[in-house]
Protein backbone atom coordinates (compact mmCIF):
# COMPACT_ATOMS: atom_id res chain seq x y z
CA UNK A 1 0.00 0.00 0.00
CA UNK A 2 2.89 2.66 1.11
CA UNK A 3 4.08 1.80 -2.56
CA UNK A 4 0.90 3.08 -4.53
CA UNK A 5 -0.04 5.88 -1.89
CA UNK A 6 2.04 8.55 -3.49
CA UNK A 7 1.16 7.88 -6.98
CA UNK A 8 -2.70 7.44 -5.71
CA UNK A 9 -2.04 10.86 -4.17
CA UNK A 10 -0.70 12.26 -7.54
CA UNK A 11 -3.83 11.25 -9.34
CA UNK A 12 -6.21 12.42 -6.75
CA UNK A 13 -4.41 15.86 -7.11
CA UNK A 14 -5.14 15.79 -11.05
CA UNK A 15 -8.57 15.33 -10.75
CA UNK A 16 -9.32 18.03 -8.43
CA UNK A 17 -6.93 20.56 -9.75
CA UNK A 18 -8.88 20.39 -13.29
CA UNK A 19 -12.12 21.00 -11.41
CA UNK A 20 -11.33 23.37 -9.03
CA UNK A 21 -9.62 25.51 -12.08
CA UNK A 22 -12.48 25.36 -13.94
CA UNK A 23 -14.47 26.76 -11.66
CA UNK A 24 -12.01 29.44 -10.21
CA UNK A 25 -11.66 30.37 -13.89
CA UNK A 26 -15.33 30.68 -14.25
CA UNK A 27 -15.52 33.25 -10.97
CA UNK A 28 -12.62 35.03 -12.17
CA UNK A 29 -13.92 35.53 -15.69
CA UNK A 30 -17.17 37.95 -13.73
CA UNK A 31 -14.18 39.61 -11.68
CA UNK A 32 -12.31 40.65 -14.75
CA UNK A 33 -15.06 41.17 -17.12
CA UNK A 34 -14.19 44.85 -17.40
CA UNK A 35 -10.54 43.87 -17.92
CA UNK A 36 -8.90 44.97 -21.31
CA UNK A 37 -8.56 41.97 -23.28
CA UNK A 38 -4.64 41.98 -22.49
CA UNK A 39 -4.87 42.64 -19.06
CA UNK A 40 -7.02 39.81 -18.74
CA UNK A 41 -5.57 37.10 -20.57
CA UNK A 42 -2.06 38.03 -17.97
CA UNK A 43 -4.42 37.83 -15.17
CA UNK A 44 -7.53 35.98 -15.24
CA UNK A 45 -6.24 33.19 -17.68
CA UNK A 46 -2.91 32.94 -16.67
CA UNK A 47 -3.80 32.55 -12.90
CA UNK A 48 -6.35 30.28 -13.48
CA UNK A 49 -4.28 27.61 -14.86
CA UNK A 50 -0.89 28.30 -13.10
CA UNK A 51 -2.71 27.99 -9.38
CA UNK A 52 -1.74 24.75 -8.76
CA UNK A 53 2.03 25.79 -9.45
CA UNK A 54 1.73 28.90 -7.01
CA UNK A 55 0.06 26.51 -4.24
CA UNK A 56 2.77 23.68 -4.29
CA UNK A 57 4.91 26.72 -3.43
CA UNK A 58 3.11 28.09 -0.86
CA UNK A 59 2.64 24.70 0.38
CA UNK A 60 6.46 23.80 0.68
CA UNK A 61 6.93 27.10 2.54
CA UNK A 62 4.46 27.73 5.16
CA UNK A 63 2.20 24.24 5.35
CA UNK A 64 5.38 22.12 5.21
CA UNK A 65 7.11 24.64 7.03
CA UNK A 66 10.50 23.46 4.77
CA UNK A 67 12.18 25.87 3.04
CA UNK A 68 14.34 23.29 1.34
CA UNK A 69 11.16 21.82 0.09
CA UNK A 70 11.79 25.18 -2.26
CA UNK A 71 14.15 22.94 -4.59
CA UNK A 72 10.43 20.70 -4.99
CA UNK A 73 8.75 23.78 -6.28
CA UNK A 74 11.18 24.54 -8.19
CA UNK A 75 11.08 21.10 -10.01
CA UNK A 76 7.30 21.77 -10.26
CA UNK A 77 8.31 24.80 -11.43
CA UNK A 78 10.80 23.83 -14.31
CA UNK A 79 8.86 20.83 -15.14
CA UNK A 80 5.70 22.84 -15.95
CA UNK A 81 7.50 24.74 -18.02
CA UNK A 82 8.67 22.51 -20.31
CA UNK A 83 5.46 20.45 -20.64
CA UNK A 84 3.51 23.54 -21.21
CA UNK A 85 6.25 24.59 -24.11
CA UNK A 86 6.12 21.10 -25.26
CA UNK A 87 3.29 18.95 -24.88
CA UNK A 88 0.74 21.60 -24.41
CA UNK A 89 1.28 22.96 -27.95
CA UNK A 90 1.82 19.56 -29.51
CA UNK A 91 -1.58 17.95 -28.65
CA UNK A 92 -3.20 20.98 -29.67
CA UNK A 93 -2.35 21.02 -32.81
CA UNK A 94 -2.71 16.99 -33.08
CA UNK A 95 -6.28 18.09 -31.82
CA UNK A 96 -7.26 21.09 -33.33
CA UNK A 97 -10.06 21.71 -35.34
CA UNK A 98 -11.79 24.40 -37.50
CA UNK A 99 -14.84 26.23 -36.57
CA UNK A 100 -17.04 24.15 -38.19
CA UNK A 101 -15.61 21.29 -36.29
CA UNK A 102 -13.62 19.33 -38.49
CA UNK A 103 -9.90 18.34 -37.82
CA UNK A 104 -7.42 19.87 -39.46
CA UNK A 105 -4.17 19.24 -41.09
CA UNK A 106 -1.97 22.58 -39.22
CA UNK A 107 -2.68 25.79 -37.46
CA UNK A 108 -1.46 29.52 -38.40
CA UNK A 109 -0.13 31.93 -35.81
CA UNK A 110 0.21 35.33 -35.85
CA UNK A 111 4.19 36.13 -35.72
CA UNK A 112 4.10 39.03 -33.60
CA UNK A 113 2.17 37.95 -30.93
CA UNK A 114 4.47 34.94 -30.85
CA UNK A 115 7.32 36.89 -30.55
CA UNK A 116 5.72 38.85 -27.92
CA UNK A 117 5.27 36.14 -25.79
CA UNK A 118 8.58 33.56 -26.81
CA UNK A 119 10.35 37.08 -25.49
CA UNK A 120 8.70 37.69 -22.14
CA UNK A 121 8.93 33.85 -21.30
CA UNK A 122 12.34 34.00 -22.11
CA UNK A 123 12.99 36.72 -20.23
CA UNK A 124 11.48 35.23 -17.28
CA UNK A 125 13.43 31.86 -17.50
CA UNK A 126 16.83 33.25 -17.97
CA UNK A 127 15.98 35.99 -14.92
CA UNK A 128 14.80 32.84 -12.77
CA UNK A 129 17.98 31.32 -14.26
CA UNK A 130 20.51 34.03 -13.01
CA UNK A 131 19.23 34.14 -9.72
CA UNK A 132 19.12 30.33 -8.81
CA UNK A 133 22.59 30.18 -9.96
CA UNK A 134 24.11 32.21 -6.72
CA UNK A 135 24.23 30.99 -3.53
CA UNK A 136 21.06 32.22 -1.90
CA UNK A 137 17.52 33.63 -3.12
CA UNK A 138 16.93 37.21 -1.99
CA UNK A 139 14.26 39.01 -1.19
CA UNK A 140 15.28 41.40 -4.63
CA UNK A 141 15.68 38.52 -6.67
CA UNK A 142 11.84 37.57 -5.73
CA UNK A 143 10.89 41.60 -6.60
CA UNK A 144 12.72 41.47 -9.67
CA UNK A 145 11.05 38.30 -10.65
CA UNK A 146 7.73 39.72 -10.16
CA UNK A 147 8.37 43.01 -11.60
CA UNK A 148 9.18 41.18 -14.84
CA UNK A 149 5.42 39.97 -15.21
CA UNK A 150 4.44 43.46 -14.39
CA UNK A 151 6.05 44.30 -17.70
CA UNK A 152 4.82 41.96 -19.90
CA UNK A 153 1.24 42.52 -18.79
CA UNK A 154 1.84 46.49 -19.24
CA UNK A 155 3.31 44.74 -22.80
CA UNK A 156 -0.32 43.21 -23.15
CA UNK A 157 -2.25 45.97 -22.57
CA UNK A 158 -0.33 48.08 -24.78
CA UNK A 159 -0.84 45.28 -27.40
CA UNK A 160 -4.64 45.56 -26.79
CA UNK A 161 -5.43 49.34 -26.94
CA UNK A 162 -3.05 49.50 -29.79
CA UNK A 163 -4.82 46.29 -32.18
CA UNK A 164 -8.07 46.05 -30.49
CA UNK A 165 -11.47 47.46 -31.70
CA UNK A 166 -14.02 46.29 -29.44
CA UNK A 167 -13.65 44.96 -26.46
CA UNK A 168 -15.23 41.48 -26.08
CA UNK A 169 -18.52 41.83 -23.93
CA UNK A 170 -18.46 39.42 -20.96
CA UNK A 171 -20.42 36.01 -21.35
CA UNK A 172 -21.24 33.85 -18.46
CA UNK A 173 -19.46 30.50 -18.86
CA UNK A 174 -21.58 28.61 -17.35
CA UNK A 175 -20.79 24.66 -16.15
CA UNK A 176 -22.90 21.90 -16.79
CA UNK A 177 -25.26 21.74 -13.87
CA UNK A 178 -24.94 17.34 -13.23
CA UNK A 179 -27.60 17.58 -10.41
CA UNK A 180 -26.26 18.02 -6.36
CA UNK A 181 -23.90 14.93 -6.40
CA UNK A 182 -22.25 15.49 -9.57
CA UNK A 183 -21.81 19.05 -8.92
CA UNK A 184 -20.10 18.16 -5.69
CA UNK A 185 -17.82 16.19 -7.39
CA UNK A 186 -17.07 18.76 -9.87
CA UNK A 187 -17.26 21.74 -7.47
CA UNK A 188 -19.68 23.48 -9.59
CA UNK A 189 -19.88 25.40 -6.49
CA UNK A 190 -22.31 28.26 -8.26
CA UNK A 191 -25.22 25.68 -9.33
CA UNK A 192 -24.84 24.55 -5.46
CA UNK A 193 -25.13 27.66 -3.94
CA UNK A 194 -26.57 30.23 -6.37
CA UNK A 195 -28.52 27.83 -8.64
CA UNK A 196 -26.51 28.26 -11.71
CA UNK A 197 -27.57 31.99 -11.93
CA UNK A 198 -24.98 34.48 -13.56
CA UNK A 199 -23.08 35.79 -11.05
CA UNK A 200 -23.31 38.83 -8.96
CA UNK A 201 -20.06 40.43 -6.98
CA UNK A 202 -21.00 38.38 -3.95
CA UNK A 203 -21.65 34.86 -5.56
CA UNK A 204 -18.48 35.21 -7.80
CA UNK A 205 -16.31 36.01 -4.72
CA UNK A 206 -17.81 33.18 -2.80
CA UNK A 207 -17.16 30.71 -5.43
CA UNK A 208 -13.80 31.61 -6.17
CA UNK A 209 -12.82 31.41 -2.52
CA UNK A 210 -14.49 27.76 -2.51
CA UNK A 211 -12.20 26.95 -5.50
CA UNK A 212 -9.38 28.64 -3.61
CA UNK A 213 -9.25 26.48 -1.25
CA UNK A 214 -9.46 23.28 -3.23
CA UNK A 215 -6.95 24.11 -5.14
CA UNK A 216 -4.64 24.61 -1.96
CA UNK A 217 -5.63 21.24 -0.59
CA UNK A 218 -4.97 19.41 -4.00
CA UNK A 219 -1.78 21.35 -3.81
CA UNK A 220 -0.67 20.01 -0.57
CA UNK A 221 -1.63 16.41 -1.78
CA UNK A 222 0.48 16.85 -4.79
CA UNK A 223 3.35 17.68 -2.92
CA UNK A 224 2.84 14.41 -0.29
CA UNK A 225 2.34 12.42 -3.81
CA UNK A 226 5.63 13.80 -5.11
CA UNK A 227 7.67 13.29 -2.16
CA UNK A 228 6.33 9.59 -1.64
CA UNK A 229 6.91 8.83 -5.08
CA UNK A 230 10.78 9.88 -4.65
CA UNK A 231 11.30 7.70 -1.87
CA UNK A 232 9.37 4.63 -3.91
CA UNK A 233 11.51 5.15 -6.68
CA UNK A 234 14.24 6.12 -5.71
CA UNK A 235 14.81 9.56 -7.21
CA UNK A 236 15.31 12.42 -5.95
CA UNK A 237 12.83 14.65 -4.82
CA UNK A 238 13.61 17.30 -7.41
CA UNK A 239 13.49 14.94 -9.97
CA UNK A 240 10.06 13.71 -9.16
CA UNK A 241 8.78 17.47 -8.83
CA UNK A 242 10.07 17.49 -12.06
CA UNK A 243 8.41 15.05 -13.99
CA UNK A 244 4.70 13.98 -11.87
CA UNK A 245 4.55 16.85 -10.32
CA UNK A 246 5.28 19.23 -13.06
CA UNK A 247 2.45 16.96 -15.71
CA UNK A 248 -0.61 17.26 -12.70
CA UNK A 249 0.21 20.91 -12.53
CA UNK A 250 -0.22 21.46 -16.00
CA UNK A 251 -3.15 19.73 -16.71
CA UNK A 252 -5.58 22.84 -16.38
CA UNK A 253 -3.63 24.62 -18.97
CA UNK A 254 -3.26 21.36 -21.49
CA UNK A 255 -7.56 21.07 -21.17
CA UNK A 256 -8.05 24.60 -21.54
CA UNK A 257 -5.47 24.82 -24.23
CA UNK A 258 -6.89 21.72 -26.45
CA UNK A 259 -10.92 23.25 -26.24
CA UNK A 260 -9.43 26.07 -27.42
CA UNK A 261 -7.76 24.31 -30.33
CA UNK A 262 -10.77 22.10 -31.18
CA UNK A 263 -13.11 25.32 -30.87
CA UNK A 264 -10.50 27.09 -33.84
CA UNK A 265 -8.90 29.22 -31.65
CA UNK A 266 -5.27 28.35 -32.28
CA UNK A 267 -3.74 32.02 -31.06
CA UNK A 268 -5.28 31.03 -27.33
CA UNK A 269 -4.07 27.70 -27.32
CA UNK A 270 -0.73 28.41 -27.91
CA UNK A 271 -0.68 31.59 -26.18
CA UNK A 272 -1.97 30.01 -23.39
CA UNK A 273 0.78 27.70 -22.13
CA UNK A 274 3.66 30.72 -22.74
CA UNK A 275 1.55 33.36 -20.82
CA UNK A 276 1.41 30.73 -18.37
CA UNK A 277 5.08 29.81 -18.32
CA UNK A 278 6.33 33.77 -17.49
CA UNK A 279 3.39 33.34 -14.83
CA UNK A 280 5.03 30.14 -13.11
CA UNK A 281 8.81 31.52 -13.34
CA UNK A 282 7.73 34.72 -11.60
CA UNK A 283 4.65 35.55 -9.59
CA UNK A 284 3.59 31.90 -8.87
CA UNK A 285 7.19 30.84 -7.80
CA UNK A 286 8.76 34.37 -6.59
CA UNK A 287 5.33 35.84 -4.97
CA UNK A 288 5.22 32.91 -1.97
CA UNK A 289 9.22 33.43 -1.66
CA UNK A 290 8.44 37.15 -1.27
CA UNK A 291 5.61 36.57 1.39
CA UNK A 292 7.96 34.19 3.28
CA UNK A 293 10.73 36.70 3.82
CA UNK A 294 8.91 39.54 4.91
CA UNK A 295 6.35 37.16 7.36
CA UNK A 296 10.20 35.79 8.76
CA UNK A 297 12.02 38.56 8.71
CA UNK A 298 14.43 37.30 6.29
CA UNK A 299 15.98 38.99 3.34
CA UNK A 300 17.30 35.65 1.84
CA UNK A 301 17.10 31.56 1.17
CA UNK A 302 20.44 29.19 0.96
CA UNK A 303 20.45 27.18 -2.19
CA UNK A 304 22.28 24.18 -2.35
CA UNK A 305 24.30 24.25 -5.87
CA UNK A 306 25.06 21.56 -8.22
CA UNK A 307 26.28 21.09 -11.53
CA UNK A 308 23.79 18.88 -12.97
CA UNK A 309 21.25 20.82 -11.72
CA UNK A 310 22.81 24.27 -13.39
CA UNK A 311 22.43 21.97 -16.59
CA UNK A 312 19.22 21.13 -15.84
CA UNK A 313 18.25 24.82 -15.62
CA UNK A 314 19.86 26.18 -18.76
CA UNK A 315 18.00 23.49 -20.15
CA UNK A 316 15.01 25.19 -19.61
CA UNK A 317 15.68 28.09 -21.60
CA UNK A 318 17.60 25.59 -24.81
CA UNK A 319 13.87 24.17 -24.60
CA UNK A 320 12.07 26.61 -24.97
CA UNK A 321 14.18 28.46 -27.56
CA UNK A 322 13.55 24.98 -29.95
CA UNK A 323 10.23 25.39 -29.04
CA UNK A 324 10.07 29.12 -30.16
CA UNK A 325 12.10 28.46 -33.26
CA UNK A 326 10.11 25.76 -34.35
CA UNK A 327 6.98 27.78 -34.45
CA UNK A 328 8.12 31.05 -35.12
CA UNK A 329 9.44 29.00 -38.60
CA UNK A 330 6.73 27.25 -39.03
CA UNK A 331 3.72 30.02 -37.98
CA UNK A 332 1.80 30.11 -41.20
CA UNK A 333 1.92 25.93 -41.36
CA UNK A 334 2.12 24.38 -38.06
CA UNK A 335 1.64 21.09 -38.87
CA UNK A 336 1.48 17.92 -37.11
CA UNK A 337 5.01 17.53 -37.89
CA UNK A 338 6.08 19.72 -35.75
CA UNK A 339 3.82 18.68 -32.86
CA UNK A 340 5.93 15.16 -32.89
CA UNK A 341 8.63 16.87 -33.40
CA UNK A 342 7.51 19.02 -29.89
CA UNK A 343 6.74 15.78 -27.89
CA UNK A 344 9.40 13.44 -29.46
CA UNK A 345 11.65 16.70 -27.64
CA UNK A 346 9.75 16.61 -24.50
CA UNK A 347 10.42 12.74 -24.04
CA UNK A 348 14.10 13.03 -24.75
CA UNK A 349 14.62 15.96 -22.54
CA UNK A 350 12.46 13.86 -19.29
CA UNK A 351 14.97 10.69 -20.15
CA UNK A 352 17.94 12.89 -19.81
CA UNK A 353 17.20 14.52 -16.58
CA UNK A 354 16.71 11.07 -15.36
CA UNK A 355 20.42 10.24 -16.00
CA UNK A 356 21.78 13.71 -15.11
CA UNK A 357 19.96 13.90 -11.61
CA UNK A 358 20.83 10.32 -10.48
Amino acid sequence: MDTILPFFYIIISCYLLKYACDTFEQAAGYLGRNFAPGIKGATVNAIGSSMPEMFVVIACLFWFDDPSLVMVALGVTAGSAIFNGCVIPALSILMAKDESGKKVDHIELDKRTLIRDVFWVLAAEIALIVCLGFDHFTIWMAIILNLIYVGYGAHLYYDSKKYSEDDEEYEYEEIEDKGVIGNLFTFNFNALLFSNKSFTLISSLVVLILAILIISGASHVLVEGVLGSATVLGVPEFFAGLIFGAAASSIPDLILSVKDAQKGEYEDAVANPLASNTFDTTVAFALPLLAWFLINGVDSLPLEQDANLTILRWSIVAITGAVAASLLFKHKKVTKGVAYFLLAMFGIWAAAMYFVIQ
